[in-house]
């Protein structure tokens, strides 16, 4: 009877953590949004499209964001810049996958600035410091949508900007 009731007590737990299905430490997803990047006193059109690893919680995304002022070739005046455009190379920390993520990271990457000139545009590219922040709520598996926060640290003009964003992926 002891050694029924005992069997009885250690079986039940075990089938409880036997039942439980696997905490995912791993997820792979793709953004791309539109919202508005601003430089200076300039505000304008912003866009970015990005690719994400998440091990544990260590992420690694690559990106291109920018942005350009779509007037910039008839308001602005020569030298003045008309548009941003940063290609990085990001390291960060990422919240467990689920329903709702979340990631921030900063890492090293190109910023290209365009110049508006008489009669073509100059473009410069210095080394930078991107940065980025995301958050997203994920419905359904593969699908979902998000805020994207991005910025770029550099000699010639930093720059920031934020997009509404789409996220397609294995998250949860």
């Amino acid at each position: 009877m002891r050694r029924l009731l005992l069997i009885a007590l250690l079986a039940v737990p075990l089938g409880q953590v036997h039942a439980q299905r696997p905490v995912r430490t791993t997820a792979t997803w793709f953004t791309i949004g539109v919202g508005q990047v601003n430089w200076g006193f300039r505000t304008d059109v912003g866009a970015q499209i990005t690719a994400a690893h998440q091990s544990h919680h260590r992420v690694l995304s690559a990106r291109i964001v920018g942005g350009g002022d779509i007037l910039g070739g008839v308001f602005a005046s020569q030298g003045e810049v008309v548009a941003v455009q940063d290609a990085g190379v990001l390291l960060g920390y990422g919240s467990a996958p689920g329903l709702v993520h979340y990631s921030v990271g900063a890492g090293l990457g190109i910023a290209t600035m365009t110049r508006r000139g008489t009669p073509d545009d100059t473009k410069s590219s210095e080394l930078g410091v991107p940065l980025e922040g995301q958050v997203f709520v994920q419905p359904l598996r593969f699908l979902g949508v998000g805020l994207y926060g991005y910025g770029d640290l550099n000699k010639d003009r930093a720059f920031w900007g934020w997009s509404i964003s789409v996220t397609v992926g294995r998250l949860r």
